[in-house]
Formats: C-alpha cells, structure tokens, sequence
C-alpha cells in the first residue's frame, strides 16, 4: 500500500505523538513503581514471605492485583574476554548473531 507524502507527514506526526505519550506514561508507570516499592520495604515485616523457590520475597496481596519485590540475577560475560581464551571457530560455535529492522523517525 502507497501513501502519498501528505498521509506520510501525517503518519510520522502520529507516531511522534503517540511516542510522547507513551513516555508520559511511562513516568506515570516509574513514579507508581517506587511507591509500591517503597510501600513493600517500609512494611517489611508484614510483607516479607517465601516464594515457591524458597527465597525470601516482600509481597502485598491487594484485593484486585498482588506485588510482588524479589532479588533477582543477571550474569554478563565480556566478549572479548572470551574471544581471547577462545579460538575464532569455537567462538562462532557460541556466539549468536541477530540481525533485525530498526526505524528510527526524528
């Protein structure tokens, strides 16, 4: 489907539009989350519970919605520490490449 230059400026004036309120929700979202997460750690105590794992989770059970804070990790690995103790043919054995259309309006 073609679209002719002024439905092409009307779209990207759209998209702008709908990207500002996406980030004016998004700090709405971010100012609710460190509410909830204060609300957890100032009632530590009353909140603090197991989860099905076994560690120690903080979690408020509301009348429509739960929340839930617990711990939890993320492992990063410098690539190129690992091309060094690795040869180029067992790095490419391991490493995965993604290659994806990014569009980018300004």
């Amino acid at each position: 489907m073609c679209m002719t230059v002024k439905e092409m400026n009307e779209a990207m004036q759209a998209l702008q539009e709908w990207k500002r309120v996406k980030e004016e929700a998004e700090a709405n979202i971010t100012a609710l989350n460190v509410k909830v997460i204060e609300f957890l750690t100032e009632n530590e105590e009353e909140c603090k519970t197991v989860n099905k794992k076994g560690k120690e989770i903080l979690q408020y059970i509301g009348t429509i919605f739960k929340a839930t804070l617990s711990k939890m990790e993320r492992e990063t690995v410098d690539k190129e520490e690992v091309r060094k103790l690795l040869s180029e043919e067992e790095y490419q054995k391991i490493s995965k490449t993604s290659i994806y259309p990014v569009l980018k309006v300004s």
